[in-house]
């Protein structure tokens, strides 16, 4: 039993690489004698894998060059194939870089191939260019030397000429002052004539009444502001009456209708009951360019007397006067109107309608204190009327 112990003892220890002595010395070591293991050392060991009865002494000299020899030639074997495949992968390189070599050679060739063709075109443009542009150069500066000469022979006219007309204006200049002072004169002394209008103003303006008992009662004023027939008036004018008669200043009587009105501007538009279509008229002025100061005529028929003509002047452009309906911005003007004045023209020199007098707010009872509405404000309520009439 304690050979079996031993020995596989001596198994592992081999198997682990220890050498014999060093497991005698444990063994020793461990109480058992040489007579327990000694034969396990005596007897051969044995390897896997290894032939147990290898002999080194049968190896001879020969067998030692037949080694050396076949190492030689499998050396020389692998030293020739990694010389040709070096050598072949050389020639191989090499022939790719002169196919690379030749293909840029020849790129590199049509290249400069076609730059050249394109300088050689280019500088035949730019030849074409600069002999197009020298040519037009030696155009314009003949052209330019003409003009200038030109510039010179009419400027030396053109002073000549100016020279002249100064000595000839100087010449003239005193008299042609005092024709001018001569003229301003004339016209400072007619600036306040109003004679070569009213004649049309009256036959323009017309008197609105009323008829009690084939009476005709005055009420207010109107004036005709085309051809056919139309007239503006104060709505304040015909707002009481049932039946509207009108007389023109040659004293025939017409019916009017109300073609509409406008109640919160005091605006109404009525039209004669007739075919005729030739009525005297007037035309608007613009009231933005009416100024403080400018001399105005009233036309109307104030407290019955018809066809009566007071003049004054302007005293402000745009006075507000607050009323029931709508703030509203008023002529005012010295021009005397009363009763019977109200839908009446406000004209200027030219003969065009500035303002539509009022009697509205005249009921403070100041003097010299008239007011009229604008002509612009009017015109645009009277626009508004005839549109709706349309419709």
């Amino acid at each position: 039993m304690v050979d079996k112990e031993v020995e596989d003892y001596v198994k592992v220890q081999r198997g682990l690489g220890v050498v014999d002595a060093e497991i005698r010395k444990s063994l020793l070591d461990a109480g058992y004698d040489d007579a327990d293991f000694d034969n396990l050392f005596t007897k051969p060991q044995k390897k896997a894998g290894m032939r147990t009865d290898f002999r080194p002494e049968l190896i001879t000299t020969k067998h030692v060059f037949y080694l050396c020899l076949i190492i030689i030639v499998a050396l020389g074997s692998l030293s020739t194939y990694l010389a040709y495949d070096y050598n072949a992968k050389i020639e191989k390189l090499s022939a790719d870089q002169e196919k690379s070599m030749d293909e840029l050679s020849a790129k590199m060739v049509a290249q400069s191939d076609a730059l050249r063709t394109d300088v050689s075109s280019q500088l035949s443009l730019l030849g074409s260019d600069v002999a197009t542009a020298r040519t037009s150069i030696t155009s314009l500066s003949s052209d330019l030397t003409s003009s200038i000469q030109n510039y010179n022979y009419q400027s030396l006219v053109r002073d000549n000429a100016l020279s002249e007309s100064v000595q000839k204006m100087s010449n003239r200049s005193l008299t042609e002052l005092s024709s001018f002072q001569q003229q301003l004169n004339k016209v400072s002394e007619a600036s306040t004539d109003f004679a070569p209008i009213i004649p049309k103003a009256q036959d323009s303006v017309v008197t609105i009444g009323r008829k009690d008992k084939g009476v005709f009662i005055t009420v207010g004023s109107g004036v005709l502001i085309n051809n056919v027939g139309y007239i503006v008036t104060n709505e304040h004018v015909i707002d009481a009456l049932s039946s509207i008669y009108v007389r023109t200043h040659d004293n025939n009587e017409y019916a009017a209708t109300v073609i509409g009105k406008d109640e919160s501007w005091d605006v109404a538009v009525i039209k004669l009951t007739t075919e005729k279509s030739t009525f005297t008229y007037l035309n608007w002025a613009d009231s933005d360019r009416v100024f403080v100061g400018q001399h105005i005529i009233a036309v109307g028929n104030p407290v019955g007397l018809e066809s009566t003509v007071t003049e004054g002047i302007i005293s402000n452009t745009n006075r507000l006067v607050t009323g029931d309906a709508r703030d509203i911005y008023y002529l005012q003007t010295d021009v005397a109107i009363n009763a019977g004045n109200s839908g009446g023209p406000l004209i200027d020199k030219e003969g065009k309608i500035v303002g539509i007098a009022t009697m509205k707010y005249m009921k403070l009872g100041y003097e010299g204190l008239s007011f009229a509405l604008r002509s612009n404000d009017v015109q645009g309520v009277v626009m508004d009327i005839l549109q709706e009439e349309q419709k």
